[in-house]
């Protein structure tokens, strides 16, 4: 029986889902040039067979790799703008709250910094960019702010969410980025 068992943990461990997280963990950890089929099978203990049983390359691994991103990073974040309550300040700090994991945080540069060498992925980044700069935007006009001012506003959360990740190493706790995130909102956000 438990030779049954050995063979379905592998099997599962053969699905391509394992081998995405698998190239997730080592683009976040390495980036994207570390992300190699060879390596990956060594750290799920299976054959390169098996890599090709659910990819036909490389590449295709990285547009996997790269469609989980905009689920995981991007889609649930869309799919909560319809749950979203109360005042658009809320809803602002709900949507820029919940980017300040760790987890998301790491993913967030690892496929940015991917981006910055392949032009596909640029544009996946710029699309996912310009839909989160237009839910901002349109929460700040309901605010009161023009559209430019809004606009300027929005670029600066936004801008400022992101470029957190370049100036801190070791990266703060999620607490002490979403004390800082409650006081930017909080200034921007005034009409005063």
């Amino acid at each position: 029986m438990s030779h049954v068992i050995d063979k379905r943990r592998e099997r599962g461990d053969r699905s391509p889902e394992k081998w995405v997280q698998a190239a997730v963990a080592v683009l976040i950890a390495e980036g994207v040039d570390a992300v190699r089929v060879d390596r990956l099978a060594r750290k799920l203990r299976i054959t390169r067979g098996s890599f090709y049983h659910h990819f036909s390359s490389r590449a295709d691994l990285l547009r996997a790799v790269l469609d989980h991103y905009v689920q995981i990073n991007h889609q649930n974040l869309v799919a909560m703008l319809p749950a979203l309550q109360g005042t658009p300040k809320d809803k602002l700090w709900t949507l820029w709250s919940a980017t300040a994991s760790q987890e998301f945080r790491d993913y967030d540069w690892a496929v940015r910094m991917w981006g910055m060498r392949d032009p596909r992925v640029a544009a996946v980044l710029n699309q996912i960019d310009n839909k989160r700069m237009e839910v901002m935007i349109g929460f700040f006009m309901e605010l009161g702010f023009d559209p430019d001012e809004a606009w300027i506003r929005a670029a600066l959360a936004y801008h400022g969410s992101l470029g957190d990740r370049a100036f801190f190493a070791p990266f703060p706790p999620t607490a002490k980025r979403l004390e800082w995130r409650r006081i930017a909102l909080e200034i921007l956000c005034r009409t005063d």
